[in-house]
């Protein structure tokens, strides 16, 4: 059985390099794996990283199923109040 433990180190990136918190020390059996998250991320790019990982590929041959058309003017379910 294979026990796989994930632990969070908050890495500082200074002058293009990673650097573990003083104090820290990993052994050389630890894999590390990095995951970079941006503050300002803009829908696009969102997109561009669904597109990439091909999870919704399925969908360009799906027909569309709604349009603009359908919309019906001042309609709404009275059991979820006014959603304008």
């Amino acid at each position: 059985m294979l026990l796989i433990v994930m632990k969070t180190i908050p890495i500082e990136v200074s002058d293009g390099m990673l650097r573990l918190p003083d104090g820290i020390q990993l052994p050389p059996s630890v894999r590390l794996a990095v995951l970079v998250l941006e503050d300002d991320q803009s829908s696009s790019d969102i997109r561009t990283l669904a597109d990439a990982g091909g999870a919704f590929d399925f969908l360009r041959e799906e027909p569309e199923l709604y349009s603009d058309a359908d919309i019906v003017r001042d309609r709404r379910n009275p059991r979820f109040g006014d959603y304008r």
